[in-house]
């Protein structure tokens, strides 16, 4: 039985690597994996493994993973992320002597992990591209808004950031000139930018295993939900292969004497046919369920190929199966409704569309979900026990939500909140991810030196990511620059150093109390000290930009009571 090391973390492709090997009958292993993914569940994997992580300033991750190899000598090591794929090719030299490893030819990962190159590459071969401008300078950033209008698409060289390897630099996109020039500044820090044409289509993926660059396998899919200013897609079908867009992803991967697995993606404007190339995806994708849905076994395939020389696979696969990230469908499903369907530039459907492709897809058994499959059921039935917990969190929400507010509770949380912000030294405002309602209080708090000292923090388990696009875009209407904003995680530590935590939402309120019990009496809602507005200040991630500046204006207005509240009566220090 042939052993295979997975490197990943919660995501679609570690968990559908995961089945297919072990479907193959492959003793299947994993590490590099966050302790709460759901793709631990499965049936299929043998073992997982506790690794330091990949880290470019710390080299404690490579004998542990050195000695891994050693001990279980695995037949192949298969990364998923863009980190894992990273450390792998960066350090081949030391690990390849320990086992085989998944890794690309030096010349197509230094092309495919480069945008920039990536780009030049299909200029060269001709495979047609939105237009393009490379910017090194923010001064070049206006006569392109009058060359390409808005919105404008802002790509950085690299997916993957050494100097903080947990988070992405990702695809951008400006929907005002003032967006544009802000996005462009910070993006400029990590080199230069390219600034595309916005082309209006829909996402299509031609997926590939390749041997030398000539095509072992293909499949093709059409992305039917994907976010509605761009991104990955919560929903998509199997599509009969394009000799055009087949053609046109060999001419780039045939130059470079490809062996692996790649997707490459473009968009296409369903009613003319017209299409760009937008990127190619040199590891595993995050639509790969669809494929294994649809009938074609890209990961054990790729063992067959590099363990046993394998080169000749059935090329067959289902057309109109539909495969449903469920999790982010449903975030899909609220943007939609509220969306403005006339507007061309968002990725919105018509909601009897919606209503019907799922109906007549669960009726007629073409409809799937990336983690719930019959012979291992078990990460998606984890997964929707997440789903539950979330729908009955929300009801839970919303009851509380109408009580709370009702006159005479507001008026006692008012006035528990008014004494402690009278009393505060050091505060600290929480939000679920940091990146939007608690870093703009902080900033606007800060800049008017409310108190000793300001800060905030989420409890989202992923630090180090950037404010949303949306978020950096209305907050500079305040004169509040989010662009180099980093998450940060709440910790005990910053629990217990704080007088005051003001945070926005019920949700805020029971997941800092239940993190750290003691510090129920320091938590207060924000929005009671404005008794104008809305108790709940609500997250506006996922929302339109006019959710955001409404969001920020109720913040803005809070930090106007608060000041009035400092003003008229200084603070009590609390030592």
């Amino acid at each position: 039985m042939g052993k295979v090391l997975v490197l990943g973390h919660d995501s679609r492709a570690f968990l559908s690597v995961i089945r297919s090997l072990g479907r193959g009958g492959l003793e299947v292993h994993a590490a590099w994996h966050n302790s709460d993914s759901v793709a631990l569940k499965s049936r299929y994997l043998r073992r997982a493994h506790v690794l330091p992580p990949y880290d470019e300033t710390d080299d404690s991750w490579k004998p542990a993973l050195i000695e891994l190899m050693r001990r279980m000598r695995f037949d192949l090591i298969i990364p998923c992320p863009d980190p894992a794929v990273v450390a792998l090719q960066r350090h081949r030299r030391e690990l390849e002597p320990h086992g085989r490893l998944y890794v690309l030819n030096e010349r197509a990962f230094d092309v495919l992990f480069d945008k920039l190159k990536t780009n030049e590459l299909a200029r060269s071969v001709g495979v047609h591209l939105p237009r393009e401008v490379l910017v090194t300078d923010v001064g070049q950033a206006a006569p392109l808004v009058a060359q390409f209008g808005l919105p404008i698409v802002l790509k950085p060289r690299s997916s993957y950031n050494p100097d903080a390897p947990n988070s992405r630099l990702v695809v951008r996109k400006a929907y005002t000139e003032a967006a544009f020039c802000g996005l462009l500044e910070g993006m400029l820090g990590a080199g230069p930018v390219a600034v595309q044409e916005n082309f209006i289509g829909s996402g299509v993926g031609v997926e590939l295993l390749l041997k030398d660059g000539e095509p072992l396998l293909t499949f093709q899919h059409l992305r039917v939900h994907e976010p509605l200013h761009g991104g990955g897609s919560a929903y998509r079908k199997a599509v009969p292969l394009s000799p055009e867009l087949l053609e046109a992803s060999l001419a780039l991967l045939r130059p470079l004497s490809y062996t692996g697995v790649a997707m490459v993606e473009f968009k296409q404007n369903l009613h003319t046919g017209d299409w760009v190339f937008m990127e190619v995806n040199a590891r595993f994708w995050g639509s790969l369920p669809l494929a294994l849905a649809a009938g074609v076994d890209f990961p054990l395939a790729l063992y067959r190929l590099l363990v046993e020389g394998r080169d000749s696979f059935p090329q067959h696969y289902r057309p109109n199966v539909y495969c449903r990230n469920l999790f982010i469908d449903l975030s899909w499903q609220r943007a939609n409704l509220k969306a403005d369907r006339t507007d061309p530039t968002l990725a919105t459907r018509p909601i009897p569309r919606v209503i019907r492709d799922a109906v007549v897809n669960v009726a007629t058994l073409r409809e799937h979900l990336d983690t719930l499959t019959l012979d291992d059921p078990r990460p998606g039935l984890t997964e929707l026990r997440q789903v539950a917990g979330r729908v009955a969190s929300a009801i839970r929400w919303a009851v509380v939500r109408r009580c709370l507010p009702v006159r005479l509770i507001r008026r006692q949380l008012a006035r528990r909140s008014v004494e402690a912000v009278r009393r505060a030294d050091r505060v600290l405002f929480v939000c679920k991810g940091n990146i939007c309602r608690s870093p703009f209080a902080e900033h606007l708090a800060r800049e008017r030196g409310l108190f000793a000292d300001v800060a905030s923090s989420g409890y989202y388990p992923v630090a180090d990511r950037p404010s949303p696009e949306k978020a950096v875009d209305a907050a500079s209407a305040w004169g509040v620059d989010l662009r180099a904003h980093r998450s940060r995680r709440l910790t005990e530590g910053q629990v217990s150093e704080a007088d005051l935590i003001l945070v926005f939402d019920y949700d805020n309120y029971r997941q800092v109390v239940a993190g750290c019990p003691l510090a129920r009496r320091r938590v207060h809602y924000a929005g009671a000290l404005e008794t104008s507005g809305p108790l709940f200040i609500e997250d506006p991630w996922g929302g339109g930009p006019e959710r955001f500046e409404r969001v920020f204006l109720q913040i803005e207005r809070v930090i106007a009571a608060i000041v009035e509240l400092r003003v008229t009566a200084p603070p009590v220090s609390c030592g």
